[in-house]
């Protein structure tokens, strides 16, 4: 018979997991690959953030508090993270950023990104998709980050500015089907 302390420290760790509703066993790899990327993106860091306060712009972000977005199932949801993280590698993938940031720390971002969504494929028969509306939100804010970074000349503040607020929106991104973006 095992100690009933062991049960609880069982109990503990389970309830300490990352809470995320992807199945088969993919939650503990998302949260970890979620996590290097948030940490890579940290690394990125070039430019003192107090040069770069006169470039602040807001860019709305679809999945955060306050926006109209109904919620969405576990797949769609999935789907349009997927989404995202695409647009991200779409942003960070260009001449243009590896002309501002060290190159081993954006190919350490980029192969990051990578393997977030390699986490995230689905079995092919799901076939869901990121619902319409939340798609074209999700395009429109990655827009203004090109059209921002345009104007800027692709300045390096420019590029610090698109960096934090990535950093700050990327984690918040909701992946539950019950807790869909709004």
């Amino acid at each position: 018979m095992l100690p009933v302390h062991i049960f609880l420290v069982g109990g503990v760790m389970l309830s300490c997991s990352p809470a995320s509703s992807l199945d088969s066993g993919k939650s503990g790899s998302l949260h970890l690959e979620r996590s290097e990327t948030a940490r890579f993106l940290a690394e990125l860091r070039s430019v003192p953030g107090h040069q770069c306060l006169r470039d602040r712009t807001d860019f709305p972000c679809p999945w955060k508090e306050g926006t109209n977005i109904t919620p969405m199932t576990l797949g769609e949801t999935t789907s349009c993270y997927s989404q995202t993280l695409r647009q991200v590698l779409h942003l960070f993938d260009t001449e243009a950023s590896r002309a501002a940031w060290h190159e081993r720390a954006l190919d350490q971002l980029l192969s990051s990104l990578w393997r977030e969504l390699q986490v995230l494929k689905r079995p092919r028969e799901q076939g869901q998709s990121c619902p319409l509306p939340f798609a074209l939100a999700i395009r429109t804010y990655f827009r203004g980050f090109f059209r921002y970074l345009k104007a800027k000349a692709h300045s390096a503040c420019s590029w610090e500015i698109v960096r934090v607020q990535l950093q700050v929106d990327l984690p918040a991104f909701p992946l539950s089907a019950r807790r869909g973006p709004r």
